[in-house]
C-alpha cells in the first residue's frame, strides 16, 4: 500500500501535463491585475484633468461675461460722449438765439416808445428827432438800430440780428427747435449712467449664473460614482462683489478732455475741449466747465463781457411855433443793457455725464474672477494601486485619505491695445489682449472703456491677483488664492455637494503637507 502510494507520488511529481495552463493563468491574472491599474490611473487622471477643464471653461466663460460688460459700458461711454458735445454744441445755439431774441424784443419796446414820445410832434417828426441806438443823440440818427455787443466794435445792426435769427432758424438752431432736443440728449445722458449702473451692478450675479451653468455642462457624477452615494462636486467662486464702487470710477470734471475721447471728438476734432465746442466754450468765457466733482458738466456763466448787448435811447416832443420848431420836452438818454442772464433757463446748463472707467485696482484681485472646483474620487479599483495610504492616488487626493481632488482656475478680460503712435485699437488684434493697467489719462491712447474691444483671458495663478501695471506684475499671489479657495465656502453643484472640509493641503508623492507660501515660484493647484 505504501510503496503504491510512492510510485503513484513519484509518478505525479515527474508529470509535466497542465504546468502550461497553470503559467497561464498566473501571467493573465498579472497582465489582468496591471490593465486594472492602467484603467484605474487613467481613470483618475481623466477625472483630474475633466475636473481642470471646466474649471478653466468656467472662469473663462465668466471674464467673457465681464468682457460683454466692459465692451458695453465702452460703447455707452462713446454714446455718452458724442450725446454730450451734441447738447453742449445746441445749448450754446440755444442760449445765443434765445439772448438774440431778448435784444430784438427789448430794442423794440424802446424803439416804440422813443417814437410815441416823439409822435405828438407837429415838426421834426420821427428819426432823428428820436433814436434808438448805442452812443446815439437828438438830432443825430447816424447809429439809429445799430447796438453794441460783447463791448466790441463795429457796431451791429438790428436787421443784422433780425437776419442771424432768420439763418439760425432755417438751420434748425433756434432756440424753439433746438429745446425739445436738448431735453431729449439730457434724457439720454441719464438713461446711459443708469444702464451703466445696471450692467455693472448686475454683473456679479450674472457671473455666479454662468459659472454654475458652465461647471453642470462640464462635469457630473460618473457611473462609478453611483455606487457610492455620487461625487460630491462642489465649487467656490471668489469674485468683487461690490464692482460699481470698488472696481469703477466717474471721471471728474478735470477729466472732460479725457471723456470726449470716447467719442474720438479728441484727437480727430482738436486736441482740447474748447477746440470741440468752439469759440465761446474756453474757461474764462461764458459756456464753462461747472466744477462737478463726480461727472463732467457745461454750463453758461454770465461774464462782464460777453453775451451783452447795448444801446441808447433818446427822444424829444416839438411844437410848431411862429418862431420855428420849438422842443419842448426831451427824454433823457439812456443806457439799455441786454445780458443772456435774463433769460436763463434749465437749458442754459448740461446734464451732468457720469462716465464710468476701470480703476487701477481692476487689473489686481479686484477684477479676476477664481473658480475652484473639487470632487471625490470613487474609482471602485483604486485600491490596486494604493499601497501606503492611498499611493499613486495621493497626488489627486487631501490630507487623511478623503479622496478628494480640486483645483483652480483664473481668468479676467483683457483689451485691444492701439499700437505705438497709434489711437484706435488694431482691427485685429490676434487674441494679444492687454491685462495691466497704463495710465492714459489725458494722452490719445484709447483704451479705459473709450474702446468696446475687451475680450476673456486666462491667467496664471502665480500673477492673477497681484498688481498689473505697464506690462508688469508687481508680487506674487498664487499661495494667496489656494489659500483662499481651499477655505470656501464651498457650494453644491449637485445634490449635497461635498467640501475638502478642514484638511490643512493636499499631498504629493512621497508625503508631506502643501505650504501654500511657497508655491508661489511652482504653483500647482
Amino acid at each position: 500500500m505504501l510503496k503504491a502510494l510512492n510510485n503513484a507520488a513519484v509518478r505525479l511529481w515527474k508529470d509535466e501535463s497542465g504546468v502550461v495552463f497553470a503559467l497561464t493563468v498566473i501571467v493573465f491574472l498579472t497582465l489582468f491585475m496591471m490593465g486594472l491599474s492602467v484603467y484605474a490611473v487613467g481613470e483618475t487622471v481623466r477625472l483630474r484633468v475633466e475636473l481642470q477643464n471646466a474649471a478653466d471653461s468656467a472662469a473663462y466663460s465668466a471674464s467673457v461675461v465681464q468682457a460683454d460688460c466692459l465692451s458695453r459700458v465702452a460703447a455707452l461711454n462713446r454714446a455718452m460722449s458724442w450725446t454730450y458735445v451734441q447738447m453742449g454744441r445746441k445749448e450754446m445755439d440755444y442760449i445765443v438765439d434765445k439772448w438774440l431774441e431778448r435784444i430784438l424784443l427789448k430794442w423794440n419796446i424802446d424803439n416804440i416808445a422813443m417814437r410815441v414820445f416823439n409822435a405828438p410832434s407837429s415838426c421834426r417828426r420821427g428819426v432823428p428827432w428820436y433814436v434808438t441806438g448805442y452812443n446815439v443823440s437828438v438830432g443825430d440818427g447816424s447809429n439809429h438800430e445799430k447796438v453794441r455787443l460783447n463791448k466790441k466794435m463795429p457796431l451791429v445792426s438790428i436787421d443784422e440780428i433780425k437776419q442771424a435769427r432768420e439763418n439760425a432758424r432755417n438751420n434748425g438752431k433756434d432756440y424753439p427747435t433746438l429745446g425739445p432736443q436738448i431735453d431729449t440728449d439730457k434724457s439720454t445722458i441719464r438713461a446711459l449712467y443708469e444702464k451703466e449702473k445696471a450692467l455693472i451692478t448686475q454683473l456679479p450675479d450674472r457671473i455666479e449664473k454662468t459659472v454654475k451653468k458652465t461647471l453642470k455642462s462640464n462635469i457630473k457624477d460618473t457611473w462609478n460614482d453611483g455606487f457610492a452615494g455620487g461625487g460630491r462636486i462642489s465649487y467656490v467662486l471668489e469674485q468683487e462683489e461690490e464692482p460699481f464702487s470698488k472696481n469703477f470710477e466717474i471721471l471728474k470734471q478735470d477729466k472732460e478732455d479725457d471723456f470726449l475721447r470716447h467719442s474720438n471728438y479728441i484727437p480727430e476734432e482738436g486736441k482740447t475741449a474748447e477746440e470741440v465746442f468752439g469759440e465761446g466754450s474756453e474757461k474764462e468765457n461764458w459756456f464753462v466747465e461747472t466744477g462737478q466733482q463726480q461727472g463732467i458738466q457745461r454750463g453758461y456763466k454770465q461774464r462782464d463781457r460777453v453775451l451783452v448787448a447795448e444801446w441808447h435811447r433818446t427822444s424829444s416832443l416839438w411844437v410848431l411855433t411862429k418862431k420855428g420848431c420849438h422842443r419842448v420836452a426831451t427824454y433823457p438818454r439812456k443806457m439799455r443793457t441786454v445780458k443772456a442772464e435774463e433769460v436763463k433757463d434749465s437749458r442754459f446748463t448740461s446734464e451732468i455725464a457720469k462716465a464710468n472707467i476701470l480703476r487701477k485696482t481692476f487689473f489686481s484681485k479686484k477684477g479676476a474672477i477664481a473658480v475652484g472646483l473639487t470632487r471625490r474620487l470613487n474609482n471602485p479599483l483604486q485600491f490596486l494601486v494604493a499601497g501606503g495610504e492611498l499611493g499613486i492616488i495621493r497626488p489627486f487626493t487631501l490630507d487623511n485619505g478623503t479622496r478628494h481632488m480640486w483645483t483652480v482656475a483664473v481668468a479676467r478680460t483683457g483689451y485691444n491695445p492701439p499700437q505705438e503712435g497709434q489711437t484706435r485699437p488694431r482691427a485685429e488684434c490676434n487674441g494679444e489682449y492687454e491685462e495691466t493697467w497704463f495710465d492714459r489719462v489725458n494722452q490719445d491712447d484709447l483704451w479705459n472703456l473709450k474702446t468696446s474691444d475687451w475680450d476673456a483671458a486666462l491667467l496664471p495663478l502665480y500673477r492673477a491677483w497681484t498688481q498689473g501695471e505697464n506690462r508688469k506684475w508687481d508680487g506674487t499671489s498664487g499661495g494667496k488664492i489656494l489659500t483662499k479657495i481651499k477655505g470656501g465656502p464651498w457650494q453644491a453643484l449637485y445634490g449635497d455637494g461635498g467640501s475638502p472640509e478642514n484638511e490643512p493641503a493636499p499631498r504629493l508623492m512621497g508625503g508631506g503637507n502643501v505650504s501654500y507660501g511657497e508655491t508661489d515660484a511652482w504653483v500647482v493647484h
